[in-house]
């Protein structure tokens, strides 16, 4: 397919509700994999996002914020305080993929490529870096470069605020997993600099079988039995999923999971029917 002018290709990628029927695979596609296997395992679920590439990267992050992204209160020893802490800083991801969108070239046929796994978070885009760029140093955030492949498209992004247009990008997402205690963000790409991918680690903990410090109560009474909380609602509605048990018990969704999960191993309630139609069977009332 022969492409559109420059400038008219700008228009489309911010103003066209479908710009991937005239440039192919202008899309976010997310893939998130849902046991440790991940590619060797049929348990994973897929979306694309498409529209405006500004509406592709909202809509993207807020499908990461309402079904990936989680938080933890911990106490630490020896400290009054407690400390929340994010599974992934949400301003790391975003800072992520406002980059893959804005420095993909839109001459290739391949879309922004977003990889959940169980313990990390991958953003692919094509193709990688120039190869003037010392990527040891555009890994510590020094980025002096200020040639942009996409200027029009950085110029926009900055006027709706998902973008500086200063080669800041690197420092901002290190800055966020600093100081959400992350562990620090991983840069690959090739020889030939045909691909690139950013991978940002869960922090440790959320980490499976991490022996980490007691999460503080959630929105529960101290005195109060999550157990009996999450009995509770589900004796006025069986059908309710996971999601919607949050909402109704204000207990976090991954404490949610954990503790449906314990309450499922003891005998006390079983799920009866698949995941979207079934229902919860209370056996110990």
């Amino acid at each position: 397919m022969q492409l559109f002018s420059f400038k008219r290709n700008i228009g489309l990628l911010m103003f066209c509700d479908r710009p991937e029927k005239f440039i192919p695979q202008t899309y976010i596609e997310l893939v998130r994999f849902h046991s440790i296997e991940a590619e060797g395992s049929d348990e994973f679920t897929a979306r694309d996002f498409k529209g405006p590439i500004h509406k592709q990267i909202r809509d993207a992050m807020n499908y990461l914020d309402t079904t990936v992204f989680d938080r933890k209160t911990v106490k630490i020893s020896g400290q009054m305080e407690s400390e929340t802490c994010f599974n992934y800083p949400y301003d790391a991801l975003e800072e992520v993929l406002v980059n893959a969108v804005f420095h993909k070239s839109y001459r290739d046929p391949d879309p922004v490529e977003i990889r959940v796994y169980v313990d990390c978070i991958m953003v692919l885009n094509y193709p990688g870096p120039a190869k003037w760029i010392d990527m040891k140093q555009f890994a510590k955030g020094k980025v002096r470069s200020r040639k942009y492949r996409n200027r029009r498209i950085g110029e926009f992004f900055r006027e709706i605020d998902l973008s500086e247009k200063k080669s800041t990008g690197i420092t901002k997402i290190l800055n966020a997993l600093g100081d959400n205690g992350s562990p620090p963000p991983e840069f690959e790409t090739d020889d030939e600099r045909n691909y690139f991918i950013a991978t940002i680690y869960i922090h440790k903990a959320f980490e499976a079988n991490e022996p980490v410090n007691e999460p503080v109560n959630e929105p529960v009474n101290d005195i109060v039995n999550r157990h009996d909380v999450i009995l509770h609602a589900l004796r006025e509605n069986k059908y309710y999923s996971k999601k919607q048990l949050v909402g109704i018990t204000g207990i976090s969704y991954a404490t949610i999971k954990r503790e449906i999960k314990i309450m499922k191993d003891n005998g006390i309630i079983k799920r009866v029917g698949p995941d979207k139609t079934g229902y919860w069977e209370i056996v110990d009332s």
